[in-house]
């Protein structure tokens, strides 16, 4: 780990101070709290047009199912309710979480930095609200009760206004469900470049100790903490690999179902917060 001059990098994003970082290889790490920077990732030119959610198989209903079941794994890990409740998903993907949400769900909406999904969300009906990130309204017609970030967090460039946007729009005691690589995690540690999580739209990376003091900052304190496990196919954890070496999306046709499906972790944190009532 070296110090001296940073190259061109902006402030971290957890907030602690940049001249408190070290660059470490393709990293610029804080030395607070150990969230960092991929250099690597800044440099990458990533475009949220209609070629994103179509190479990453977000409207594969293979990997839907996986999603739902996924997802309401973590909603009894973490002893989140949904029903009766106003509720919000962040980065939706291919939506097909939105229907499993609105079975309980008093209203749900969803948002989303792609017009795309917005656009394939519509065509599939689903029963939700759905919002594009840059025409969020400064109030929303009702506040929100539970908020969930299913691998979204990490995609927002910068996350403190929208988290004032959040808290501005929560009910008291509004929860939030947060799911995102941990940027402190064994397996990142361990695997360096070849972290599942090190891809080009993943530009910074959050330790459990930056986020939760983040959200503390900005009226979301940690109710409980889980160690969130994924529902994966072999064929799905190829697809990704394939994906991350760059492999066209051509080349993942022959992938089959996903009838056999096996719990993983590649680094992830799960966190639940709740506001403080007012």
């Amino acid at each position: 780990m070296t110090n001296g001059s940073l190259p061109s990098t902006p402030p971290l994003l957890c907030e602690h101070p940049l001249d408190q970082a070290k660059q470490d290889s393709f990293r610029v790490v804080c030395g607070v709290c150990g969230s960092f920077w991929d250099l690597e990732s800044r440099a990458a030119d990533i475009a949220y047009d209609a070629s994103y959610p179509a190479e990453r198989g977000h409207f594969d209903p293979r990997v839907g199912a996986l999603k739902m079941r996924t997802l309401s794994h973590w909603l009894d890990s973490a002893d989140v309710v949904v029903k009766g409740k106003r509720v919000c998903e962040v980065g939706f993907g291919g939506g097909t979480c939105l229907p499993l949400l609105a079975q309980e769900a008093r209203h749900v909406l969803g948002i989303e930095a792609n017009a795309t999904t917005i656009a394939h969300a519509k065509q599939a009906g689903y029963r939700a609200e759905l919002l594009l990130i840059d025409e969020l309204p400064a109030r929303l017609d009702e506040p929100v009760d539970l908020w969930i970030f299913q691998d979204a967090f990490e995609h927002i460039p910068d996350p403190a206004p929208f988290v004032d946007w959040m808290r501005d729009n929560s009910s008291p005691g509004a929860e939030i469900l947060l799911v995102a690589p941990r940027a402190d995690s064994l397996s990142q540690t361990l695997m360096g470049r070849l972290w599942l999580h090190k891809l080009p739209d993943h530009l910074f990376h959050w330790s459990q100790r930056g986020l939760v003091e983040f959200m503390s900052k900005r009226g979301f304190a940690l109710r409980t903490d889980f160690f969130p496990l994924k529902y994966i196919s072999p064929q799905m954890a190829i697809a990704h690999a394939l994906h991350k070496a760059g492999v066209a999306d051509g080349a993942r046709k022959w992938l089959g179902g996903t009838a056999l499906a096996v719990p993983f972790n590649f680094g992830e944190m799960g966190l639940v917060f709740r506001a403080a009532s007012s």
